[in-house]
């Protein structure tokens, strides 16, 4: 009998231990799920913001004081375990009393507010030429690069456009000129040159694209490049939109009979003087369209998306000869030369023509 009371004995202690043991892990068990998945339905909505470079524990801590999860230790075993969430900085919404894998769901799917990269700007206004685009560089006060730093990669870099020359310029002449688009650009804070540079280009080639620059030759019979040259003519000639187009017939007409084209801007363009001299009316440079037959081997400005459009969309006509002869800038269109004396007049005693 007394055997026996000890076997009992024995066994209800064993029994105790195993009961305590398991009533311990199944404690611990409920204990470690609740930092995981606290219970409880999730609360209010908590944002928060998390910027570039945010690490798991610096994410793991916010959560942590703002509700969103039990316990930053828990979240970081989980992350761990499960592999960190690819989030994008913004602004995400999550919610109190939250499930850890239901945060890493929301980090996956996204900010509700992207944020910002810091960023700097600058505009380009039509009809600037190259020199000009490195003074506007030059004189921002937001870009890590000066107008130096500009102008050496351009040289540099070996870039095309789709719409450049078929062959080489010459070393004597703007490579890139008419291919650096005029638009306002926005970079991102620390930007190189480079980075300015190809942002201008595509967008010269994005823009002709939309425009049908690719058809040139079966809208007016040019190539893109000639017809980027035609649209810096008319850049630099119309004031008013309503010339672009008539400019632009003007100046196919005079390509077709074979006349110069008489545009001084491209000698402005070439010897950088806004008064002219009898010089350089006479000189025998590629670019004075006085003397010299045909387009000038480069474009003379950055085009707008309306004088390119003018130039692949001539409005018709028989004029040989425009010339200015009212305060707000617009033409006067002639066939004859008789015409354009009388038009010519009229400019003289605006004082437009000398």
């Amino acid at each position: 009998m007394r055997g026996d009371r000890g076997g009992f004995l024995a066994f209800g202690v064993i029994a105790a231990l195993l009961i305590a043991v398991v009533w311990g892990g199944w404690s611990a068990y409920k204990w470690g799920l609740h930092q995981f998945d606290p219970s409880g339905e999730p609360g209010e909505v908590v944002l928060m913001t998390l910027q570039r470079g945010d690490t798991s524990a610096s994410i793991s801590d916010q959560l942590e004081e703002l509700g969103v999860v039990e316990s930053a230790t828990a979240y970081q075993w989980y992350v761990r375990l499960k592999g960190g969430a690819n989030f994008q900085a913004g602004e995400f919404e999550f919610q109190e009393n939250s499930a850890v894998w239901d945060v890493i769901d929301v980090l996956n799917g996204g900010p509700a507010r992207v944020a910002q990269a810091p960023t700097v700007g600058i505009t380009l206004v039509e009809g600037l030429t190259i020199e000009q685009i490195v003074e506007a560089v030059e004189a921002s006060d937001e870009l890590q690069f000066d107008g130096n730093d500009f102008l050496a990669q351009l040289r540099r870099g070996n870039y095309s456009s789709k719409y450049g020359p078929e062959l080489p310029v010459a070393p004597e002449f703007e490579e890139y000129e008419g291919l650096l688009f005029p638009e306002t650009y926005s970079l991102l804070t620390g930007s190189t040159a480079d980075d300015l540079i190809v942002q201008l280009i595509d967008t010269t080639d994005r823009v002709g694209d939309r425009l049908g620059l690719d058809r040139a030759e079966d809208l007016v019979g040019y190539t893109p490049y000639e017809v980027l040259i035609v649209a810096s003519l008319i850049e630099e000639e119309a004031s008013v939109d309503g010339d672009r187009a008539k400019i632009a017939r003007v100046i196919y007409n005079r390509l077709f009979f074979g006349m110069t084209l008489g545009i001084d801007a491209t000698t402005v363009y070439a010897t950088g003087n806004r008064e002219l001299t009898g010089t350089d009316i006479d000189s025998d440079s590629p670019y004075n369209t006085r003397k010299v037959l045909g387009l000038p081997p480069t474009p003379i400005a950055s085009p707008s998306e309306k004088s390119i459009e003018a130039a692949l969309n001539p409005e018709d006509g028989p004029w040989l000869f425009y010339v200015l002869t009212s305060r707000d800038g617009t033409h006067s269109f002639s066939e004859t030369h008789e015409e354009f004396l009388v038009n010519k007049e009229i400019c003289t005693n605006l004082g437009f023509c000398g």
